[in-house]
């Protein structure tokens, strides 16, 4: 009876999975946020992975009438595996105005979130109207009633047309402050629209400017041209030689009064936008960190209607006994019908080099609410952390223990790739080879003469060392940050053995200026977002130096010891 058993649940298993592997993820989206009655507009739904059956669209004939539709299905295969996108792009035309639904639509068993769209009356909504029945005109319209200094102003041009127009160009928006950002909102959208009971093809840009001077801001005209097609001509060769008659059309001059920034706020202070948050994660539980392991704390600051470039840098407080190593920031401009939605990511890693408690201060930061028109400030409040005990493996290291050590933590690496697996088989062989034969010149040493004995009574066993440095400059030598920080932790260990070193900052005091400066710097892109770009050969140089510098010092305390290596 248990193969029947192991059958079903085997085939119970397989048909999980299918049903998982159809699943599919679906969004809805509109193609722009003002929309006037007898205004077409355009909705796409987008499905990540296989849906159960085509979609059934005729919920949204209720309230909406269906101009068109077409499919489109994207098909990529990244590292392996396939994935698969389908696209259903709508046409469609509100049969009344209001706040309206557009309906979830059932692609099967999966179906899509419903969306709420604004349909603006032109009989209480201030409408473009046509223009003195024209065949081609142009509207702008400036969405803010004010603006300040440096805030971003939202901008729209449409060209209305009742004649067919191929090779459509348009000039670019310019205005009267020479040192105003200019950024378009996406790329233009077209639809139709009604005008005085006529229809019309729509050609719609949206732009964002952020003036830089206050005053008087003037949008000088844009200038719109293209071919009429002739309906008589039927020849494809038309297309290519331009032969239709050339319409160009300008749009009028616009402007809006912008407001200098208030007296009594910095311009350090100042930072218009609609709205702005400040947040932070950790990427451990900070009530129970341990002394000498880093964690990372990652600010990030959000905000609408202001370029990243213009969002403040963040002073970390210096604490003590707790190493702060901040991240270069990371800006990122996201653009979308709306405007410019920005955020800027700021990740420190820290390390307490004590047991106990710290306290970070509060950081906040004051910003303009451009629709109020009034300061606010954004603010994280202060953070208690607590580290605990030592840093794991702090016990110091004697050079006998050095080698098993080493053979350890490669044998406990099972997250090796292929690669480094090979780069690990390459060198620890002769790694090993340089310990033994290290080993056996220490026996050897031992029955050398007296002097020899008393000399060797100067410093530490300096053969296991050998090999151990020969690793911290193979590693650094090839750039790689960890494996060069295990090193040198084991180099240091060994080489003072009766001193508690639990983390290669506890190397600094006991080396040269230069190197403890690389060892910052190698510390800094261990615990940022750089330790794959860190370059090693000036740690390498520092660590060189270093040694030839103890060993010539050595030498002015006895001329019998000979030097043991060279690097």
């Amino acid at each position: 009876m248990r193969y029947p058993i192991r059958f079903l649940l085997a085939a119970a298993f397989l048909l999980s999975l299918l049903n998982t592997a159809q699943a599919a993820s679906i969004v809805a989206s509109v193609d722009r946020s003002q929309i006037f009655l007898d205004e077409s507009f355009r909705v796409m739904f987008e499905a990540e992975g296989a849906v159960d059956e085509d979609p059934d669209f005729s919920p949204l004939r209720t309230d909406f009438e269906i101009l068109s539709q077409s499919q489109s299905t994207n098909m990529t295969y990244v590292n392996g595996q396939y994935s698969k996108k389908g696209v259903w792009s709508l046409d469609l035309m509100a049969r009344r105005s209001g706040a309206l639904t557009i309906p979830s639509v059932a692609f099967g068993k999966d179906s899509s979130p419903a969306l709420r769209v604004q349909i603006n009356d032109p009989a209480t909504t201030s409408k473009p109207s046509a223009s003195q029945g024209q065949d081609v005109f142009v509207q702008v319209e400036i969405e803010e009633s004010q603006a300040w200094v440096q805030s971003q102003i939202i901008y729209n041009v449409r060209l209305f047309s009742r004649i067919s127009l191929s090779n459509l160009r348009s000039s670019e928006l310019e205005t009267s402050d020479p040192d105003a950002i200019i950024i378009q909102l996406g790329n233009a959208s077209s639809y139709e629209a009604f005008r005085d009971g006529v229809r019309y093809a729509v050609y719609e840009v949206r732009y964002a400017v952020f003036p830089q001077h206050s005053g008087q801001l003037e949008f000088r005209p844009m200038i719109f041209e293209g071919r009429v097609n002739r309906a008589r001509s039927q020849s494809m060769f038309d297309q290519f030689l331009n032969t239709g008659e050339l319409k160009r059309v300008r749009s009028n001059s616009a402007s809006i009064e912008v407001l200098a920034r208030p007296a009594d706020i910095n311009q350090s202070g100042w930072l218009p936008a609609s709205q702005l948050t400040l947040s932070e994660t950790w990427s451990e539980d900070v009530a129970a960190l341990r002394n000498g392991e880093p964690v990372t704390r990652t600010i990030n600051i959000s905000a609408h209607g202001v370029m990243a470039e213009n969002l403040p840098d963040l002073n970390m407080t210096e604490i003590k006994q707790l190493k702060q190593y901040p991240d270069k920031a990371a800006l990122e401009n996201k653009v979308s019908d709306k405007g410019v939605v920005s955020s800027k990511q700021i990740k420190v890693a820290l390390i307490p080099t004590r047991a106990g408690d710290f306290k970070l201060p509060a950081i906040s930061v004051p910003w303009w609410n451009t629709e109020t028109g009034k300061q606010e400030m954004a603010h994280l409040p202060e953070k208690l952390i607590r580290a605990h005990g030592e840093a794991a493996n702090t016990a110091p290291l004697t050079p006998a223990d050095t080698s098993v050590q080493l053979e350890a933590e490669n044998k406990a690496a099972p997250s090796l790739t292929p690669a480094a697996q090979i780069e690990h088989a390459a060198y620890w062989p002769w790694l090993s080879l340089l310990l033994g034969m290290g080993w056996l010149l220490t026996l050897a040493a031992l029955l050398r003469k007296k002097s020899v004995m008393t000399v060797a009574k100067i410093q530490p066993d300096q053969t296991p060392l050998r090999a151990l440095e020969t690793t911290v400059h193979l590693h650094s030598r090839n750039h790689q940050a960890g494996q060069t920080k295990d090193a040198l932790l084991i180099w240091a260990r060994a080489r003072w053995p009766e001193q508690p070193i639990n983390n290669i900052a506890d190397i600094r005091p006991r080396v040269s200026a230069e190197l403890a400066t690389e060892i910052d710097t190698l510390n800094a892109a261990l615990y940022g977002a750089n330790s794959a770009h860190w370059q090693g050969d000036a740690l390498s140089h520092a660590f060189k130096t270093f040694l030839q510098n103890k060993f010539s010092s050595a030498q002015q305390h006895s001329s019998t010891l000979e030097p043991l290596y060279k690097i």
